[in-house]
């Protein structure tokens, strides 16, 4: 009899605990995804706020300062985030965390070095060209959207790098909530904003968050309760990170490229007015990818650290799961837009609800990406980052041609169309390679009814690891 207690008992804690797990897990996806969403709730409001400080005019030309430090960042940046991304949860798992930090270390000196080549890039630019016209007649102008891209390169790369530590919270809530709260306190303090006044704003907000996490990095006691500390690894890997650096790089600056340049498109076809209506229609679009980015936030690690230890099948099962919460997500989201797109586009400024259409055909390009899920970063973490860089260079071009001819022949609408083609093709060639290539399809039948099992694995080997790290 006291056996067959003591069994049941047993199982009974054992099924505690599963639950306990998948709630922790369920709850911290929740924290990721409602941080996210936040984030990008505060991004709409910080544009709202902007453009209601502005006219439309000096709003559209923030929108083309926001765009152009965000084309600039990967230059600066030169691979460092997803390097981190991809790199420390496997050195921590193979070597311990002071190995592992040695990625950090390098990629702060990367980081750095970029900025010091656009700097003296920047005033060879200007010594060579000094009565320029355009944009470059406007040098206070170029020198804080160049301020704000360098800034932007280390706050991404920071953000990333807490991100493989598995610190969420500092990952998560600075870059994603306190810079915008900051960024619209002053912009209601300050009133009637100019464009130049309002990427001043982004960007100061900006260097005050980047340091405090610059500050938790290494100041602060980071994972596994030890201070920061570093060992080099072995010349295999090194050699290993170096490879994979510009291939990265690459892969950064093509999808920026792709993200960013259609509100350039659309300023110098079109003018700044439409430009900040198609920027409008843009931050409400990106909305629904906050689940996939909430996702991705908590998986990363997970699929890095499975992938390189050969579970392919738990990477394929967390894939699954990722993949079906953020298309569900998205596809709410969009039914939501379709009820109520033209209203909240007149939030902007009451004659951008004329671009609805625009803001449709953007958000159909969002639902595609979380219906294929994590693809890029598989590729990255299978070694195929020149691959990635080379599909997404193709798909980058292609796009950006389709919104030039967009933008010419059918207006803001005509753009849309041509940025949501660009979008569209690089998630299925790139699904298409991780399929073919991989053998990692973005929701797999086998796996499709099974989420709840993996959250609970997730949560576990999450638990591990720390352990480990203790």
């Amino acid at each position: 009899m006291p056996s067959v207690c003591g069994g049941r008992i047993g199982r009974l804690g054992l099924l505690v605990n599963r639950s306990r797990l998948l709630m922790e897990t369920i709850l911290r996806v929740a924290f990721a995804s409602g941080s996210k969403f936040v984030g990008v709730g505060l991004a709409f409001c910080m544009s709202l706020v902007f453009a209601r400080q502005m006219d439309p005019v000096e709003f559209g030309l923030y929108s083309i300062g926001f765009s152009l430090a965000g084309l600039l960042w990967p230059f600066v940046a030169l691979g460092q985030p997803i390097s981190a991304m991809r790199f420390w949860p496997t050195l921590a798992e193979r070597y311990g965390v002071p190995t592992a930090n040695f990625v950090i270390v390098r990629g702060t000196k990367m980081v750095a070095l970029g900025s010091t080549v656009l700097a003296i890039s920047g005033v060879a630019l200007f010594l060579l060209k000094p009565n320029s016209s355009g944009l470059f007649s406007q040098p206070e102008f170029l020198i804080w959207v160049g301020l704000f891209g360098l800034t932007l390169a280390f706050s991404q790369f920071l953000t990333f790098a807490l991100r493989a530590q598995g610190n969420l919270g500092w990952s998560l809530v600075p870059r994603d909530v306190i810079w915008r709260v900051l960024a619209i306190a002053a912009a209601l303090h300050l009133g009637q904003m100019s464009g130049l006044t309002g990427l001043i704003v982004a960007t100061i907000a900006l260097v005050i968050i980047t340091a405090a996490q610059l500050w938790r990095v290494f100041g602060l006691r980071v994972t596994g309760g030890v201070r920061f500390s570093i060992q080099r690894p072995n010349e295999n890997e090194l050699t290993e990170i170096r490879r994979a650096q510009w291939g990265l790089m690459g892969v950064d600056v093509a999808r920026q490229w792709i993200q960013q340049s259609s509100t350039v498109v659309v300023a110098l076809f079109l003018g700044p007015l439409a430009a900040g209506g198609f920027f409008a229609a843009q931050r409400l679009a990106n909305l629904l990818s906050l689940t996939l980015v909430g996702t991705n936030q908590v998986s990363g690690p997970a699929i890095a650290k499975d992938w390189h230890a050969g579970r392919v099948s738990d990477v394929q099962r967390l894939v699954t799961a990722m993949v079906s919460i953020a298309t569900l997500s998205s596809l709410f989201g969009l039914a939501f837009f379709i009820v109520l797109g033209s209203w909240l586009l007149s939030w902007f400024d009451a004659g951008f609800s004329g671009f609805y259409w625009s803001l449709i055909t953007l958000c159909v390009g969002q639902v595609v990406s979380s219906a294929c899920g994590p693809n890029g970063h598989l590729l990255n973490l299978a070694g195929m980052e020149r691959t990635l860089f080379v599909v997404t260079m193709i798909s980058g071009v292609i796009g950006l041609a389709s919104t030039i001819v967009g933008a010419a022949s059918g207006g803001v609408l005509g753009a849309a169309i041509g940025t949501t083609f660009g979008v569209v093709l690089w998630n299925v060639w790139v699904t298409w390679l991780c399929s073919s290539r991989l053998g990692i399809l973005p929701i797999h039948p086998a796996h499709l009814f099974h989420w709840k099992e993996t959250l609970t694995e997730l949560r576990r080997k999450r638990r591990a690891f720390k352990g480990a790290g203790q």
